[in-house]
């Protein structure tokens, strides 16, 4: 006698391996669905692999509404349909023309999946958007929740949930995907200036929208969803305006560097160097909503003491003291709710320093050390002056930078001690005063 209870607890065994073995065996490039019907052509999702199905097919109304599978051979086809999960699949009338089956009156929000040689063979699922069609109403911006990095939107519609269920049961929700638009500036580094540009994002369709803060006023605009959109008939829905708050800016620093080859420490590859560092700073912001800008200046770096600011755009600054002074650029808009530090600059300036050599050979045929030239840095004020043996001014100069050629009237002067004086001042207020001989060398050319 045969135990029926047994018999089906095995069968149900074997179409639970079947389905797992479905899992993971690709169907065969030839064997494919084709589904229509509707007010449109259908939209094709393609659901991940762990779901077991090969697609999942979105139709606009049930409207002569036809579903197919075509195989790789003539075999024998059976035809199933399931709700939750394919182990409780149900057969559903079909009927075969050769290597393709048709199921007869499909209807959405079921699984289908055919069976040929008493095995799975391929599984999708059919929806019907028509009553589940996203309904926009409308669209604003929530200031209360949103701040100077995200603006935040309130969007009113109706969606009822699209879903299917992956053939062991697990019910998977379609997200609505919609395109939402609205302007913002962003940096040209080129034209060194801010473009008005527009946005346009993939945001999903939930209440509550979060987007980085625009930093120019404008209005947000959502159309969608992804089915309407594919369909052509999708509709936007627009925000009141909005008037941002957000601020943002660049900030760049340029040093002048002198040429002067006697100067140490001129160029470091940083800011800063041998004073008097001079440096012109210039900012850029996104106007009209950031309404102040400044260039602050401090020797500590917190800047807990502001010892300058400059509320301007462009700053020229000579830095004439020892030490790290911090040079950040600001900005602000009206309300005071959105400020930012844009960039902090950090200026070394050297210690001064003031060296004066004992010997040069003016109009050497080697072509060196053909000048009396001091070797200094950070040096603010300077005076000095070369004499004979008699007390007679022969040369005088305040430019550090230049030096005596050793010529008096356009002609060399003698082989011989000469004597220098040297008064000057480098920063931090450090004095020099500095005497004695220089000797004249003459070569043979």
């Amino acid at each position: 006698m045969i135990n029926m209870s047994g018999l089906n607890m095995v069968l149900t065994k074997i179409k639970f391996i079947a389905i797992c073995i479905a899992l993971t065996a690709p169907l065969t490039a030839f064997a494919q669905w084709q589904v229509s019907g509707g007010l449109y052509p259908p939209y094709l999702l393609e659901p991940s692999a762990s779901s077991g199905l090969n697609g999942v097919y979105v139709l606009y109304g049930m409207r002569q509404a036809s579903v197919s599978f075509e195989a790789s051979d003539n075999s024998p086809m059976q035809c199933f349909r399931y709700s939750v999960s394919a182990l409780h699949a149900e057969e559903v009338a079909s009927r075969q023309e050769g290597n393709r089956v048709y199921i007869t009156a499909p209807e959405a929000g079921y699984g289908y999946f055919i069976e040929q040689h008493g095995a799975p063979v391929s599984y999708m699922w059919l929806v019907d958007y028509e009553p589940l069609k996203l309904t926009m109403q409308s669209l604003v911006v929530d200031e209360s929740s949103s701040d100077c990095d995200q603006t935040r939107l309130i969007f009113e519609r109706t969606a009822p949930d699209i879903q299917f269920s992956w053939i062991n049961g697990r019910t998977e929700q379609v997200a609505r995907e919609l395109m939402l638009k609205y302007q913002t500036f962003r940096w040209n580094e080129e034209g060194k200036q801010y473009d008005e540009i527009t946005v346009e994002e993939n945001v999903r369709g939930y209440r509550e929208l979060s987007v980085t803060a625009p930093f120019c006023n404008t209005s947000f605009s959502l159309t969608g969803d992804q089915f309407q959109q594919f369909w052509g008939i999708a509709s936007t829905i627009t925000s009141p305006l909005y008037e941002a708050v957000s601020v943002t800016g660049e900030a760049f620093a340029e040093q002048h560097v002198r040429d002067a080859g006697n100067e140490l420490d001129k160029e470091s590859g940083e800011l800063g160097g041998s004073a008097p560092v001079e440096i012109t700073f210039t900012g850029y912001a996104n106007h009209p909503v950031t309404t102040y800008n400044a260039w602050e200046i401090s020797r500590d770096p917190e800047f807990n003491v502001i010892d300058a600011s400059y509320p301007d755009a462009e700053l020229k600054y000579s830095f004439e003291e020892e030490g790290t002074t911090y040079v950040r650029f600001i900005v602000s808009n009206a309300a005071g709710s959105c400020d930012k530090v844009v960039q902090t600059f950090t200026v070394n300036t050297s210690e001064s320093s003031l060296k004066v050599p004992n010997v040069f050979t003016p109009e050497s045929a080697s072509g060196n050390n053909q000048i009396f030239k001091v070797a200094y840095k950070s040096i603010l004020k300077f005076e000095g002056w070369v004499f004979n043996r008699w007390g007679n001014q022969l040369f005088h100069w305040t430019n550090p930078a230049e030096g005596w050629d050793g010529k008096v009237n356009g002609k060399v002067v003698p082989t011989g001690a000469y004597y220098y004086v040297i008064e000057a001042e480098g920063v931090g207020g450090k004095k020099y005063k500095l005497k004695g001989d220089i000797n004249v060398l003459r070569t043979r050319n």
